[in-house]
């Protein structure tokens, strides 16, 4: 599991990074629990068009922060996730959001 997780580490290092990115009204701690809740869908078969409808029905505080989810929710559906657990996604996205920040 550590090996995945440096592995993905270096995959956000290598140009996947997104950080410092607006954060609207949620935390670096905000974004790596949807990314772990995002995985947990995907490892329960959800599919990815109905992981962005679960996304479509939640409420935001600035529109800034659907997009964030969105792009969290394509890494996690994508090649990025093939490795990741719950656990993992939720570490590689909140590291990568506190690069450059003072949180």
């Amino acid at each position: 599991m550590k090996y995945i997780l440096l592995l993905a580490l270096a995959m956000i290092a290598s140009g996947a990074q997104a950080a410092p990115y607006p954060l609207g009204t949620m935390t670096c701690d905000d974004i790596g629990a949807f990314a772990s809740e995002a995985m947990t869908w995907r490892k329960s078969d959800i599919s990815h068009e109905e992981a962005l409808v679960k996304l479509d029905e939640r409420e935001f505080g600035d529109p800034v922060e659907k997009k964030n989810l969105t792009i969290i929710l394509n890494f996690v559906y994508g090649n990025y996730g093939n490795n990741w657990t719950v656990e993992s996604a939720g570490n590689v996205m909140r590291s990568d959001c506190r690069k450059g920040r003072d949180e």
